[in-house]
């Protein structure tokens, strides 16, 4: 895959710097596409539940595989570093500061029941976490005779300010609160939160405490990763945790779990790792995995690396407020994510008024326009905005959801 299939109008190509809406930065967005097999005849707008894999990704996979098909005992001498290094200069992190996990909900089982946490200390959530980052802490919590306490941090996701999530989560933080856990963007509602705001709403509400009353910052990162032009170990988080089979297009069965080096005391190894060189990676799960998929994350990195972090998070930006700008404007519709970039990402959650988001659902799936449903508390409809998404497809989404409101 040469960069020249990715590069129009930019005069290595083309000739000129022509840039169209269809062509961010000087991507060839159809050309990107076409690494992967999509099913043409459908317009998929949940790409970012599972996602596909680029034809990088496939054939990293293939090889691990064709290596250990051949001698399952010789592994490569870099396997077990590779994808570890890749994520950490993804991130900005460090290699030894990141554990492989196979999934979001695996990494944060793990790091909340490693947590050290008393019976007199309490975890602190968010009612828009998703149910198994909730499910995560309260078994932790049943396990320590510690509590979980869920409360809310804005009173209307689509007007949400940074201000207010920042008094709300200072009036909520106690001097019991051992930990914060976060949603960066949330599947439920599409809200991203501001993670640099609350993590220095955390450190501030640690000073003067004692290490073993350090407040940590867990934050469940998954919908950001690889949708947010963001350095997610340099937000401030003590803790990131996320999937890199979304929308990094990773392996799937594929995740992380970087911690930041002066926070992983805190946390206990609850299993025997597969990789013990720092306190961090043995954090990951032991015994035998997938390693074909295991270790071949780092082509997934690559391959979004060669495209760019802030083209490919303008192409989601610009999709996605391509929809909500369409939804706003159209009577019948009420938006629950917010249209500011600066508190929103990829994922884009609304109703259509007296009509349920299951007939949503199906009735876009009846034109063969994949969407899905956010099944939380409230359970609204929703499309996620991925680079192979095109501004027709956005269009055409847009028509059939307007049939609706009539």
């Amino acid at each position: 895959m040469d960069r020249r299939d990715f590069l129009v109008g930019t005069g290595v190509v083309a000739g000129t710097s022509l840039l169209t809406s269809s062509s961010v930065y000087g991507l060839d967005w159809g050309a990107v596409r076409r690494e992967f097999r999509l099913d043409p005849g459908l317009v998929n707008l949940g790409l970012f539940y599972l996602a596909s894999n680029p034809r990088q990704v496939r054939d990293e996979v293939e090889r691990v595989k064709r290596h250990l098909d051949a001698n399952s005992h010789d592994f490569l001498p870099d396997m077990g570093t590779r994808p570890r290094e890749a994520l950490a200069s993804y991130v900005g992190g460090a290699a030894g500061d990141i554990a492989q996990v196979p999934n979001t909900t695996t990494g944060l089982g793990l790091v909340y029941q490693g947590l050290k946490i008393r019976p007199d200390q309490e975890i602190l959530l968010n009612d828009q976490d998703h149910v198994w980052h909730q499910r995560s802490a309260q078994l932790a919590a049943e396990r320590s005779g510690a509590r979980v306490r869920i409360g809310t941090l804005h009173e209307s996701s689509a007007r949400a300010t940074e201000d207010e999530i920042a008094t709300r989560l200072r009036a909520s933080i106690t001097p019991q609160t051992r930990a914060v856990g976060i949603t960066w963007v949330q599947s439920s509602t599409g809200l991203k939160m501001p993670v640099r705001t609350v993590a220095q709403v955390v450190a501030d509400a640690n000073r003067g405490r004692a290490e073993a009353d350090r407040c940590l910052l867990i934050v469940d990162g998954v919908h950001g990763l690889a949708a947010v032009d963001e350095d997610a170990a340099q937000m401030g988080a003590d803790v990131f945790i996320a999937g890199t089979h979304k929308w990094l297009f990773g392996p799937r069965g594929t995740g992380m779990v970087w911690v930041r080096p002066d926070a992983s005391q805190h946390i206990r190894q609850t299993i025997p790792g597969l990789d013990n060189s720092t306190a961090t990676t043995a954090l990951g799960l032991g015994g035998f995995h997938a390693f074909e998929h295991f270790y071949a994350v780092h082509a997934a990195v690559a391959f979004h690396q060669r495209l760019g972090r802030p083209q490919v998070a303008a192409r989601i930006t610009e999709l996605s407020t391509r929809f909500r700008d369409g939804l706003a404007s159209t009577r019948g519709i009420t938006l629950h994510t917010p249209r500011d970039p600066e508190l929103s990402a990829g994922i884009t959650c609304f109703d259509v008024d007296g009509v349920s988001s299951d007939k949503v659902v199906d009735h876009l799936a009846a034109k063969r326009i994949q969407i899905t449903k956010a099944a939380y508390r409230i359970p609204y409809a929703r499309i996620g905005t991925s680079i192979l998404n095109t501004p027709s497809e956005i269009d055409a989404a847009l028509r059939a959801i307007r049939q609706l409101t009539r």
